[in-house]
């Protein structure tokens, strides 16, 4: 089976935005915070590690972001 037949094959799924990944202003707006404000949660480690770099650039796949804010975000239990 090659890849082609593997994609024709597979139904597209919501797993494809899980792996969608984001930059800090994309997720910032995700988040509804200005960029500054998320800079400093993240300076302050009250957001989540990026899940990848590319060059000098952070990206947070979608579905961490999402599951930050489904857990709280920065609210304290």
């Amino acid at each position: 089976m090659t890849i082609h037949d593997q994609l024709e094959t597979e139904p597209a799924n919501a797993d494809f935005e899980a792996l969608e990944y984001l930059t800090r202003r994309e997720a910032a707006a995700l988040c509804r915070v200005p960029l500054s404000t998320f800079d400093s949660l993240r300076r302050q480690n009250r957001f989540p590690f990026p899940d990848a770099h590319m060059g000098k650039h952070m990206l947070w796949r979608s579905a961490t972001v999402h599951a930050f804010l489904q857990a709280g975000g920065t609210r304290v239990a």
